[in-house]
């Protein structure tokens, strides 16, 4: 996806770390496409403009709310596309049932009904990534809607006005970016990718065209139709993906086995910086082949007169033993970019102060609902944060729990171990329900199902 945009100059390289407002996200099953009088489309109360992006699976299109005026980013796919794909990677799984697989967007997939019962599982692995995330750098969705009677499903994303952070081709040289700019935006990939990490997703396609630049200049991460959650403390995997150019010297091997994601994310990030600093790629062939051995094999250029602390930060993010490479803890202490530590990064515990739990196939099967249709859908994000306390709630002052009881939830912390027995015997009733209502497979076209967090 690409577009160009002229962009302004940012007037503060400063970062904090502002505290993040939950929001809603809706999912409406039973979206109309209608026509203006002006000739364009309207989807419900969003009027399409024009197309400012391409992707594999559609294309993004630029919206407004006829009724706020309010701008947005609205992600069309093709259902039948993403059908093609899902039926691909169904009959690709490891023959032993699904435990384990994983769906678009890195969310294990446990009842392959879905499909029939549900169009918006389709990218349900996507919506489920965004819905758990809340950081300044990560894009925001505000909607996902179907249109039963054609063959579109919708995201609406927060606008980033000022388009990709840069429009790189393979064998074309731009117009580099200066150095400061090129460290403020390093700086915020840091944020937003150690952020990521902290809570379990690897991106997996780290590029500048799946980096975005906010109306402020606020670099947004987006696209995240290949992320993979991983298990804390473990974030090996085995399948490849991402843009061949972008990719780490460890995918770009047959049968390469398990490899670390949040290294291979890290080689990404390294290949992108390359790109701000000089305007091309560091690893350029016609043939894939080819290009996959370059990047396995050869040195990377770095041009006479660059920074030793630029050119000592290349080396060590563009190293190609993943053993070997620098980590996000390094990353957001090195001299080139805190320059030379007159200005550190604010802190991983302050940047990744909204913590969210992993998202489990027992989870998506008990936050399940069925609602009226036309019902406005709301995530409520009211559990996660209980558990974001209660998992820290032994290391907590006696300012912060008078904070906590102000708003109403000191209580529930201080009562922690009953409610995780009741919970339990909850989730086993529960279970039991769900068995003897298996047969309920065929739902109302007056309902829809919602997942919420």
């Amino acid at each position: 996806m690409s577009a160009t945009f002229a962009h302004p100059k940012r007037t503060s390289i400063s970062h904090r770390r502002e505290k993040s407002v939950p929001h809603e996200v809706k999912e409406t099953l039973d979206a109309v496409v209608t026509e203006t009088q002006d000739g364009d489309r309207c989807l419900n109360n969003y009027v399409l403009k024009e197309v400012i992006g391409h992707g594999a699976f559609g294309t993004v299109i630029l919206a407004y709310d006829k009724n706020t005026k309010t701008k947005y980013a609205i992600k069309e796919f093709s259902k039948s596309r993403l059908r093609k794909r899902d039926k691909a990677n169904y009959f690709r799984r490891p023959r032993g049932g699904l435990r384990g697989a994983r769906g678009r967007g890195g969310v294990s997939r446990s009842n392959t009904t879905d499909h029939i019962t549900d169009p918006l599982h389709l990218i349900r692995g996507e919506v489920a990534v965004l819905k758990k995330l809340n950081h300044v750098n990560v894009v925001k969705l505000f909607e996902v809607l179907d249109d039963p009677s054609n063959d579109s499903l919708y995201m609406v994303f927060e606008m980033c006005e000022n388009g990709v952070l840069m429009d790189i081709s393979v064998n074309k040289k731009i117009t580099p970016f200066p150095e400061d700019k090129m460290r403020l935006y390093f700086r915020e990939m840091i944020l937003g990718f150690e952020y990521l990490h902290n809570n379990g997703i690897v991106h997996r396609d780290i590029k500048p065209d799946n980096l975005l630049l906010s109306k402020d200049e606020v670099l947004k991460i987006v696209d995240f139709g290949v992320s993979e959650m991983f298990v804390k403390g473990n974030d090996k995997m085995k399948k490849s993906a991402g843009s061949p150019a972008f990719m780490a010297p460890e995918l770009c091997v047959a049968h390469h086995g398990e490899i670390s994601g949040q290294a291979a994310d890290v080689w990404s990030m390294g290949v992108t910086l390359y790109c701000l600093a000089f305007g091309c790629l560091p690893f350029e062939k016609d043939n894939l082949l080819e290009l996959y051995e370059s990047i396995k094999n050869d040195e990377f250029n770095i041009p006479e007169g660059t920074d030793p602390d630029l050119k000592d930060l290349f080396h060590k993010v563009l190293e190609k033993d993943p053993a070997k490479r620098i980590t996000m803890q390094e990353l957001r202490v090195h001299p080139w970019v805190t320059e030379k530590g007159t200005d550190q990064l604010i802190s991983t515990e302050v940047n990744c102060t909204d913590m969210v739990t992993d998202i489990t196939d027992d989870e998506l099967r008990s936050a399940i609902k069925t609602i009226s249709m036309g019902t406005a859908i709301t995530v409520i994000v009211a559990g996660n944060k209980w558990r974001r306390i209660s998992k820290s709630h032994q290391h907590m002052s006696s300012a912060d729990l008078e904070k906590f009881k102000a708003m109403g939830i000191a209580d529930e912390i201080n009562k922690k171990n009953n409610k995780n027995n009741k919970e339990s015997n909850e989730e086993n009733s529960e279970k039991n329900n769900e068995e003897n209502n298996d047969e309920k497979k065929n739902i109302d076209r007056n309902e829809v199902t919602v997942a919420t967090e």
